[in-house]
């Protein structure tokens, strides 16, 4: 069924939660998402898969795109439920893809700096540290939309980056890049914290994703204090 324009859920909520991802995430803004399925309204930002399977404490919820025609809908249904089923490193079609979303459900831990790093909020002054870390693409981060953007310095150097890959007026979601030689020391572990609370002291949401595959990144989050919303599959061809 397809729903009409209705008020803004609770963040709190792990549908409304949901929502504020999937928003962030790929543009629509779908209706308040409900147990079963539901299908995003005609004419708004179309996001790139048909089908948005996700397990939830509420229920499975099915997010279809508008155009997709009825006679598809059960055998992509079929597809998207089989691929969440499957184990989280299982070898999946190139138009599948499987995720885990997650709300901060505790305050970040803040004595977690390790002992040699400094963390501290960058701005586009900081644009000689960004072209150091990342040479193929520095004015990536001294954009104003992926604010607040935090780092990890060590002897002078930027090791660790969190920002938000993506904003909307109510909800950042976490962008985090470590470099390789110094990655499981905990930078992006502190850099992570510091921007949650960031994200919350500007009055917004601060949301974590991760490939379902990716358990290193999914460890990181849940010692960040944030839990699992929902396990999701969806499916673009």
């Amino acid at each position: 069924m397809s729903f009409a324009s209705v008020p803004d859920q609770d963040p709190r909520d792990d549908l409304a939660f949901l929502r504020l991802h999937i928003e962030a995430c790929w543009g629509p803004h779908p209706p308040a998402l409900v147990p079963g399925e539901q299908t995003l309204l005609p004419g708004g930002t179309e996001p790139p898969w048909k089908v948005y399977l996700a397990d939830t404490t509420p229920g499975r919820v099915v997010l279809w795109r508008p155009d997709v025609a009825v006679e598809r809908r059960e055998t992509l249904l079929v597809r998207a439920t089989a691929s969440l089923a499957c184990p989280p490193d299982s070898a999946l079609d190139p138009d599948v893809r499987r995720e885990v979303v997650l709300r901060l459900a505790a305050s970040p831990p803040d004595n977690i700096v390790p002992r040699d790093a400094t963390i501290r909020r960058l701005t586009a002054a900081d644009a000689p540290l960004f072209a150091a870390f990342d040479p193929d693409d520095p004015p990536y981060y001294v954009r104003a939309e992926i604010a607040p953007v935090l780092g990890a310095m060590v002897d002078g150097r930027l090791v660790s980056v969190a920002h938000s890959s993506r904003r909307t007026a109510r909800a950042c979601e976490l962008g985090l890049e470590t470099r390789p030689e110094v990655r499981r020391r905990g930078y992006g572990l502190a850099v992570t914290a510091r921007w949650s609370m960031a994200v919350q002291a500007e009055g917004l949401v601060p949301i974590y994703s991760a490939l379902a595959a990716n358990t290193a990144s999914l460890a990181l989050a849940r010692a960040a204090g944030y839990l699992r919303v929902a396990h999701a599959a969806y499916i673009t061809a």
